[in-house]
């Protein structure tokens, strides 16, 4: 018999949600340049990565299921399934940022598609350790994790070069921008030659939603 072709929705369902490829090579980088992390914990969000005394929360975000405004690609099939799975993804992300950061947090959410350059990543983490350290541990921090899905201020904006993309940079000049949802099947990746016709997208750091028409294939420097 045959095996079926599985469908690109089912795929993306089988995708792992911690210890991604992604998130290995971050932590092999990090443990590389002598920065020493936390992996496991209950703190709102479930980080990625915890740099204790210097109270730094790491998400690695996955440009699919986190609404990445240069490479979303929205599935062709199970459409209403993926949008709101989207939009539930970001206001969730959102609130757990809110979380940590009230409870004196510094956050920091990496693109996967940032971490072509590790290097840099890393580069960015040091500045915002400075002389701080903290003890590699895989066991999981007692910490409540009462998330509330309230999407209120967030914290300090993500350093991203995105003098290629002022179409999803907000009013406000923050780039620190996600996808909330398309109007249709296709992908914000460069040279597709697929895109949807317009994007929802909300700034995540005064929280402003809008709607933008998406650029046709050719017209940016994606």
């Amino acid at each position: 018999m045959t095996k079926r072709r599985l469908t690109r929705s089912e795929n993306m369902a089988r995708i792992r949600s911690r210890d991604t490829k992604p998130e290995i090579r971050l932590r092999q980088a990090l443990w590389a340049a002598g920065c020493r992390y936390r992996l496991r914990s209950d703190l709102p969000g479930s980080p990625d990565i915890l740099f204790v005394k210097a109270r730094l929360a790491v998400f690695v975000d996955g440009c699919f299921w986190h609404g990445c405004p240069m490479h979303y690609s929205a599935p062709n099939t199970r459409q209403e399934f993926w949008k709101t799975k989207l939009r539930k993804n970001v206001l969730r992300d959102m609130a757990a940022d809110d979380a940590l950061i009230s409870d004196n947090w510094e956050v920091l959410r990496i693109w996967e598609h940032e971490l072509k350059d590790t290097e840099e990543v890393v580069r960015r983490i040091q500045n915002l350790l400075g002389a701080e350290a903290a003890i590699y541990r895989t066991d999981a921090i007692s910490v409540p994790a009462n998330v509330s899905e309230a999407v209120t201020g967030y914290g300090s904006p993500q350093d991203t070069n995105t003098a290629s993309f002022p179409w999803w940079t907000c009013d406000c000049g923050s780039t620190d921008v996600c996808v909330l949802s398309v109007s249709g099947p296709g992908s914000l990746r460069p040279n597709s030659q697929r895109r949807p016709e317009y994007a929802e997208l909300v700034c995540r750091k005064c929280r402003k939603t809008w709607t933008v028409s998406v650029p046709d294939p050719g017209s940016d420097n994606i």
